[in-house]
Parts: C-alpha cells; sequence; structure tokens
C-alpha cells in the first residue's frame, strides 16, 4: 500500500507546535532543573580538575560544600551519614547531584571526604554557621 502524503490532514496552525515548543523550551531553560543541572555540572567540574591537594578536606571544600554549604543541597553538617552512604550517593548521584566515577574519585578519596564531613558535624539544637570552604563563607572574608 502506497501513501500519499500529499493527502494526510495537515495540522491546522503549524506555527503554533512551533510556538508552544518555543515557549516549553524557554519555560525550561529558566527552571530551577536548569540551574541545578549547571550546579551539577559545575561540581563534576570541579571534582575532575582538583590537583595537588586531594585530601578529603580539599575535595569536598571544592565539590561537596560548593553545593551542600551554600543551600543548593542538604547541609551535610547536620546528618550523620556513613561512609557508605557517601560512597554510594556519589557513584549514583542523587535527584540533581550528578554521580563520580572511580576515577573522578576514589573510594579511599571518598572515605577521607567522609571522614572530614564527620569532622564538621553539628550536634543537634545547634545553629550551624559558614560552612568551611563554601563561597558563602569564602565571601565573608
Amino acid at each position: 500500500m502506497i501513501i500519499d502524503i500529499r493527502r494526510l490532514p495537515m495540522p491546522r496552525k503549524p506555527e503554533r507546535r512551533g510556538l508552544l515548543f518555543a515557549m516549553l523550551v524557554l519555560i525550561f531553560a529558566a527552571s530551577p532543573l536548569s540551574a541545578e543541572t549547571q550546579t551539577a555540572a559545575s561540581a563534576r567540574s570541579a571534582a575532575a580538575s582538583v590537583r595537588g591537594d586531594r585530601s578529603g578536606a580539599r575535595l569536598a571544600q571544592d565539590t561537596c560544600l560548593q553545593c551542600h554549604g551554600t543551600g543548593v543541597g542538604p547541609d551535610l553538617r547536620l546528618q550523620e551519614l556513613s561512609y557508605e552512604t557517601i560512597r554510594y550517593v556519589a557513584r549514583s548521584g542523587l535527584n540533581a547531584m550528578p554521580s563520580f566515577r572511580e576515577t573522578e574519585i576514589s573510594d579511599g578519596e571518598l572515605r577521607e571526604v567522609a571522614d572530614y564531613l564527620a569532622s564538621l558535624r553539628i550536634p543537634a539544637g545547634q545553629t550551624p554557621g559558614p560552612v568551611p570552604g563554601a563561597l558563602q563563607s569564602q565571601d565573608k572574608h
């Protein structure tokens, strides 16, 4: 059977479809999801570009705390997270947080990050201050 495409019904207002598509693109581009995705890309880039000092403190400050110390992600100082939980989320990603391959941050480095984050833990009931190494903390200097 041969279908003559000239006989198929055409959309009534093709310009409306184009306008709808353009509106959806603009809405998505301005949405918080887009900002979160850009933040996740920045975190991935920071983890990949850290050279020299690969200590848990430096990796946490340059990568984790740029989101988790600025209000983009939850404040990790207020949570009691095991190494296994940190490793799982770092390898798998969660919501807007990207995953990090072992070539970007090793399991040993993740253990050091977990130890550093544990050293920053704030007991329940205390008000957290600035996060060491986070952008908001650096701006106050």
